[in-house]
């Protein structure tokens, strides 16, 4: 039997109404700084870094000539970074902006896809202390535009794909737009009548004329870069990221057991590099001197990206772990019964040895799991899943599948990504673990939702409240945003998190939300006041709700009719029956749908917004018994009672 794992050191005593404060057993005297203490910032983590490493190869892009990944060196990195961040000290246009908090960032756009140029940016603006500010298409028209002006970007690197929003959008404050690749004649006639610098990257780059300009001194607290929220409450926030944020990820990764990235390692580059959970990962790869590949940039063909560079490090979100898990279930059904039952005894019999030792190789049984095991290349040591919960089923599945340990990681942009681990060799799965090294948390009650840090329930006690987290890689605050921060970060440095959890066994158990906003699989937040604001716009519709689930990459709905409305949309499409019987009616049900969507279509709202599929309620919201009595939605008390209609309505997907 393997080892019982330690995940939570108590460090106080309990409040009335919270938890004591937890930490990692390791960190239970002080946070853990990175191994090399001249690390003081991600600048000198680097210049560190890249002088040990300079012929090692890197930041490769497949090339379709040669069937082989074309890589430069760490010294060139450098170079190409220096010279790059030289350019950029020359350019006049780039002010420092301060906002209400006295934050001061010098900002420099990033509108790329993940590719190399993106990277070699990044470092740029780590050495010589400018503040990347990336955008990316999912926050939309209006957030981009809101987010590049109050950072008063004046120099922005795009492609193809985005130079032709800044040419729409002729934002004030952007003078210079650095492009790469070749690009429409058209968009950049556009960009010259409105006065705007465009240059190529090769000439950008010559700006400098050889003369390296020296390196800053920063501080730990200086501002690395700001990452936008997705905005589904209104304007999206700017989450200002340190230097000191980064490298105390960057920590976690040397003291946590199997973490470390080594130079033998590779890593396929494809989640988005806007996002903190790529972003730390990766350059926590380039810290650490693996090989770093860059996806094709399409999504879709991410399977033969993964079998060009055959990853020994994988990192990917639940969607993707999902379709792993889909597809072998599907490769699985196509094969003889004979094979098939085979194949589910060697996985009952690996399953029963993974849940006793923690172990996902057996020298034996991994015989049956070769072709399983080569869906990612077959080099893989490991593996890491965020950004939303992942089904126990699949995630222990794939464990076994692929030979390789998959550690489920919780965090937030707020606290620049993993705030919680699960332990490599820790075979229960459902869980999220305890704090990493660089941060504690609390649970405080919440009265109002029932849920409390000392309390009974059905004879068990329960210890359950709103994660709070606090630590050297937890932001300070917004840029810009006063009550935001206020909102979010209390005076003692506690970012709350809105998610609601539960220490069960000695580990973190996320059950609920605080806030009304969920997370889907993707790791998308969405806001269910949004769409049902928008879809209340469609005649005929009374009341809504909608519900998203994290393990799925999409959103259901229950709306209740008007009873006029629905006998005319009966008549309409030939359909008989009562109330009740239309309610349920599936030919009425996809007229709704389509209603729905098409105003929310007219309205703008994402696609990952947009309801899937719907049920018809034939009773008012106030007779069901979900309303307050000023008519406030209860949504968990919503949830609690159409939790059979929800599964339903995602099963009938």
């Amino acid at each position: 039997m393997q080892a019982k794992r330690e995940y939570l050191c108590p460090i106080s005593e309990p409040k009335p109404n919270e938890t004591p404060i937890y930490r990692h057993p390791l960190a239970k005297d002080a946070f853990l700084p990175p191994i090399d203490n001249r690390k003081v910032n991600m600048q000198q983590q680097f210049l560190v870094q890249l002088e040990k490493l300079s012929e090692k190869k890197t930041l490769g892009t497949f090339n379709e000539e040669t069937q082989r990944y074309d890589h430069i060196s760490y010294k060139e990195l450098q170079e190409i970074a220096t010279s790059l961040g030289s350019s950029l000290c020359l350019q006049d246009s780039i002010k420092e902006v301060k906002d209400q908090q006295n934050n001061v960032i010098k900002p420099v756009g990033i509108y790329l896809s993940n590719r190399r140029e993106w990277t070699l940016i990044d470092v740029a603006c780590i050495l010589y202390g400018f503040t990347s500010c990336p955008f990316y298409d999912t926050l939309g028209v209006e957030s981009i535009t809101y987010s590049m002006n109050i950072t008063q970007v004046s120099v922005c690197f795009v492609q193809a794909s985005t130079i032709g929003f800044l040419a729409k959008s002729n934002l004030p404050y952007l003078k210079t737009i650095v492009t790469i690749g070749a690009q429409d004649p058209a968009v950049l006639n556009t960009l010259a009548e409105q006065k705007k610098e465009v240059i190529t990257w090769e000439d950008y780059i010559k700006k400098s004329d050889g003369k390296v300009q020296p390196f800053p001194n920063l501080d730990p607290q200086h501002p690395l870069t700001l990452v936008f929220t997705s905005g589904t409450t209104g304007e999206p926030k700017a989450a200002i990221q340190t230097h000191l944020n980064f490298t105390s990820m960057l920590a976690l990764f040397e003291h946590q057991d199997h973490f470390s990235f080594t130079q033998d390692d590779v890593y396929l580059s494809y989640l988005p590099l806007p996002h903190t959970f790529e972003r730390v990962v990766h350059l926590a790869a380039l810290s650490g001197g693996a090989e770093i590949n860059y996806f094709s940039g399409n999504i879709q063909t991410i399977a033969r990206d993964i079998q060009r560079c055959k990853p020994t490090y994988f990192c990917g979100v639940p969607r993707i772990f999902n379709r792993f898990y889909e597809g072998i279930q599907a490769q699985l059904n196509s094969l003889p019964p004979e094979i098939q039952q085979k194949f589910e005894l060697a996985l009952a019999a690996k399953l029963k040895y993974y849940r006793a030792t923690g172990k996902t190789t057996h020298d034996q049984l991994d015989e049956a799991f070769v072709k399983t095991r080569s869906i990612l290349g077959g080099r893989q040591r490991i593996m890491i899943t965020g950004a939303a919960p992942i089904s126990p089923k699949i995630l222990e599945y794939l464990k076994v599948c692929f030979c390789c340990q998959i550690i489920e990681g919780y965090g937030q942009t707020e606290t620049t990504a993993a705030s919680f681990l699960t332990d490599y060799n820790d075979s229960v799965c459902g869980h999220i673990g305890g704090p990493t090294i660089s941060q504690e948390f609390k649970l405080v009650s919440v009265p109002e939702m029932d849920y409390l840090t000392d309390q009974v329930v059905d004879g068990q006690k329960k210890i359950r409240g709103e994660v709070c987290l606090r630590g050297p890689s937890v932001i300070r605050s917004y840029f810009n945003n006063v009550q935001s921060t206020k909102e979010t970060i209390d005076e003692e440095g506690w970012v709350h998190t809105g998610d609601i959890g539960e220490i069960i066994d000695g580990a973190l158990k996320l059950i609920d939300r605080k806030k009304n906003l969920f997370k889907l699989s993707q790791g998308e937040y969405v806001s269910p006041e949004k769409i049902e604001n928008c879809y209340l716009r469609v005649k005929g519709i009374s009341e809504i709700v909608v519900f998203g689930d994290s393990l799925s990459n999409h959103t259901v709905g229950v709306i209740v009719p008007e009873q006029t409305f629905l006998k005319q949309w009966a008549a309409e499409l030939n359909v008989q029956g009562d109330h009740a019987q239309l309610c349920q009616d599936k030919t009425i049900r996809a007229h709704v749908l389509k209603l729905v969507n098409e105003q929310g279509k007219q309205d703008n709202l994402n696609g990952f917004e947009q309801i899937k599929n719907v049920y018809l309620e034939p009773k008012l919201f106030m007779q069901v018994g979900i309303l307050t009595e000023t008519m406030k939605m209860q949504r968990h008390k919503a949830r609690q009672h159409y939790q059979d209609i929800i599964k339903f309505l995602y099963q009938e997907i």
